[in-house]
């Protein structure tokens, strides 16, 4: 094989469906995976959020190697001892199948099964180590002392991606980088769908933030499988390392949280696992393509927290696919043509999603790391008063916690010059709030 139209590098959901594209309009395609299939190397659950898939695959449903649909969700704030939890199930999202919990190991190869069908040729066992440069443009890859030539190359390896750093398309910012570890906990179905209050095949997402996270500005994750949970800590990979944080004993100190431990008793330990993200603030729109090339997924930086990144990664797939088939028709593989994914990324809503999530990066990184740590518990004083001043029957000044939470919580997000006369403005608000509240209260009851 001297040269083909397009290489894709990796075999995960984003160059699956990068390739998977290509091949239905009839281009060229190589899938390279560096596993002896895909999915080998990484074992790791995650949460399927479907519309895209949908779009991709109609009828995914009946064939996809699927855990269990989620159908409820549950964001909570762990305290030493306290629990704050807001749990939701909307039965619209239900009855459409918009997220399933799945296993990367199984969907990898599936997915990419999808891509050989419709003619992409897929070669696993294949490590890339470098890129082929010629006249200024990317022309292939180089596969140990072997080379493979193609008019596009679309770096899909993820977040170590070869492709990207060696077209000098990805620069790291260690403060961006989050690392997550993840223990799979073995439950019978039975015992899961009782404790967790699902019907059979149902399952549940919680994210948890607080308790032995806090400090690192870190999260919990925990979903189910259809016999296990999956149970996950994310930290800070400079703050880690230049603290000295192992962050397996944080998740052993996750779970003996008795909230969480309540939810786990009696599970058995399966499998261990670690990875690393970028949590959006490696990403930058200048950077996803150039000469010959196009990045996608976690290579493009296409991630977002916690479990909702595999989406993405489809979708850039798909505009990357768009984008190499309009340079194909051309035959312009330059970086002027090839800027026409950047549009295309806008179309889907992609931008979006990524400029919010790097803008919340570089805040917690900048700002959220000096100033957050303690609010949540702060957040939870203030609910706890709220809720006595409400039981016990007294005449609380009203509007009280608007006072703690800008003393405790707001306060450092102002600028300097405001501080004070906010601080006023809110202390006077207050017996004001109070006595135009008592009059109120005066005349309903005439």
């Amino acid at each position: 094989m001297d040269k083909v139209q397009c290489v894709v590098v990796g075999a995960g959901p984003s160059g699956s469906a990068c390739a998977l594209s290509l091949a239905r309009k009839g281009i060229e395609t190589v899938l390279l995976e560096r596993g002896q299939r895909a999915g080998e190397k990484n074992v790791a659950s995650f949460v399927l959020m479907t519309p895209v898939l949908d779009h991709l695959i109609p009828g995914f449903r009946d064939e996809a190697p699927l855990e269990r649909l989620v159908s409820d969700h549950c964001l909570a704030y762990l305290g030493e001892k306290d629990l704050v939890q807001l749990r939701w199930r909307l039965q619209e999202h239900t009855d459409r199948g918009l997220a399933y919990t799945a296993y990367r190991s199984k969907f990898d190869a599936w997915f990419a099964g999808k891509a050989e069908e419709a003619g992409a040729e897929l070669l696993t066992g294949v490590l890339v180590t470098d890129i082929i440069r010629e006249n200024g443009k990317v022309a292939g890859v180089r596969i140990g002392d072997e080379e493979l030539r193609a008019d596009i190359v679309v770096g899909a390896d993820g977040i170590h991606t070869v492709v990207g750093r060696a077209a000098g398309l990805v620069e790291d910012d260690p403060r961006t980088y989050l690392l997550g570890v993840k223990e799979i906990l073995d439950l019978p179905p039975e015992v899961l769908e009782e404790r967790f209050q699902l019907a059979a095949g149902e399952g549940i997402c919680y994210e948890m933030v607080g308790y032995a996270v806090e400090d690192i500005m870190g999260a919990t994750t925990l979903y189910t499988n259809k016999d296990s949970v999956s149970l996950a800590i994310f930290g800070w990979v400079d703050q880690l390392r230049e603290r000295g944080i192992d962050l397996h004993d944080r998740l052993q100190r996750v779970k003996e949280h008795p909230y969480v431990a309540s939810l786990v008793a009696g599970a058995e330990l399966r499998e261990y696992q670690a990875h690393i993200i970028s949590n959006g603030g490696r990403m930058d729109f200048t950077k996803l393509y150039s000469h010959g090339v196009l990045l996608c997924g976690e290579a493009g930086g296409f991630n977002d927290y916690a479990y909702i990144g595999v989406p993405p990664g489809m979708l850039s797939g798909m505009m990357a696919a768009e984008t190499a088939a309009a340079a194909v028709e051309k035959g312009d593989f330059s970086a002027a043509a090839l800027s026409g994914y950047i549009p295309r990324l806008e179309k889907t809503g992609l931008t979006r999603l990524l400029y919010n999530s790097r803008t919340a990066s570089r805040y917690l990184v900048d700002h959220g790391r000096a100033n957050l740590p303690g609010y949540l518990d702060h957040l939870v004083r203030i609910m706890g008063g709220i809720f006595e001043d409400e039981v016990t029957y007294l005449d609380p000044e009203p509007y009280a916690f608007a006072r703690d939470f800008y003393h405790h919580i707001a306060e450092n997000s102002v600028p300097r010059a405001l501080r004070r006369p906010l601080r006023a403005a809110i202390k006077a608000f207050s017996p004001l709030a109070s006595a135009m509240r008592k009059r109120k209260i005066r005349k309903a009851m005439r």
